[in-house]
């Protein structure tokens, strides 16, 4: 399938604390059907096992190279770090709790290959629980311009999914500044700041953990309000409706009811355009944010051909 056997994959798995999960997921990378990799694997000072059960597999598989931190240095500085040290033509990123399916890194390669205008690219993922059972799936934007359509409402790649040219991300490192949500900070530079090329595969190589005890889900506050800065520095939306936007989207706060009718109008002619499955996640959000501060907007669109297909997929489905 891969025209260029030689090219070598960087595959970057930050690891803490991590103990009941980072052996699968580890496990996961060291027996993809593509074999042509280095993994480096950063122990960022955990306090349980984690570093010795990656020492345990680094004793099986020569591949893996252990960083190891004397001191927590977090999240970001250690993606920084292991972007500078990898030297693959190209980079993986993995997470410590979730799970490569067998030939995700060969299905991906072959695809920036033959593909050559893409700078990096995504996929859909599995959801599963704690106990490994799938529980749900993604339904990501796959196309470039549905990827940049969706930017301004959420994050459009899950980041352990992420295979990019080494050259894109060593040239462009994560941004301290966007704490809990660099990567999404990250993707919206490489789009509308830098003009690269990114999109997903419509296939799910990736079972992605929905971890109640991970950073993303402990720091969801955080989070938004690093997002709603993200639409403020990329000037994701048109300027007279930026705070309704921040607000609907990120950070939950009431505005004046004039400035949310005329954005809600808007919004919904621009959504209805796309895909129900695409469309769907930002106008749920719409729907839940109108309940709880304009009760006559919420039933003026919740009864729209939109607005009921939306409450059957993601509220009753």
């Amino acid at each position: 399938m891969i025209s260029d056997f030689t090219s070598r994959v960087s595959v970057i798995i930050p690891c803490y604390n991590a103990e009941r999960f980072v052996e699968k997921a580890v496990r996961s990378i060291m027996e993809q059907t593509y074999h042509n990799l280095e993994i480096i694997c950063c122990d960022d000072c955990s306090s349980d096992s984690t570093l010795a059960i990656l020492k345990k597999l680094s004793a099986e598989d020569e591949r893996i190279q252990i960083i190891k931190h004397s001191e927590n240095k977090q999240l970001i500085y250690t993606l920084n770090e292991l972007v500078e040290i990898a030297g693959g033509e190209y980079i993986a990123r993995m997470d410590a709790d979730d799970i490569s399916l067998p030939e995700r890194i060969e299905k991906q390669l072959d695809f920036m290959q033959k593909n050559p205008e893409i700078d990096f690219c995504g996929c859909n993922a599995w959801h599963i629980n704690e106990n490994d059972k799938v529980i749900g799936k993604s339904t990501l934007p796959e196309s470039y311009d549905d990827i940049k359509f969706f930017l301004p409402f959420y994050s459009t790649f899950y980041h352990p999914t992420v295979f990019a040219k080494a050259a894109v991300l060593k040239e462009n490192p994560y941004d301290k500044e966007f704490i809990h949500a660099e990567d999404y900070e990250l993707w919206c530079r490489l789009i509308f700041e830098k003009g690269l090329h990114g999109l997903n595969m419509h296939e799910r190589f990736l079972k992605y953990r929905m971890n109640l005890q991970g950073i993303s889900f402990q720091n969801q506050k955080i989070q938004k309000q690093t997002s709603s800065k993200i639409i403020d520095t990329y000037k994701l939306c048109e300027e007279q409706f930026m705070s309704v936007h921040k607000n609907i989207f990120f950070l939950q706060n009431k505005p004046v009811n004039a400035e949310v009718k005329e954005y809600v109008n808007e919004l919904f002619y621009n959504l209805k355009q796309k895909q129900i499955r695409l469309a769907g996640i930002p106008f749920a959000k719409v729907l839940m944010y109108l309940s709880k501060f304009n009760k006559y907007l919420f039933m003026k669109y919740l009864f729209t051909p939109l607005g009921i297909n939306v409450i059957f997929r993601h509220f009753v489905k």
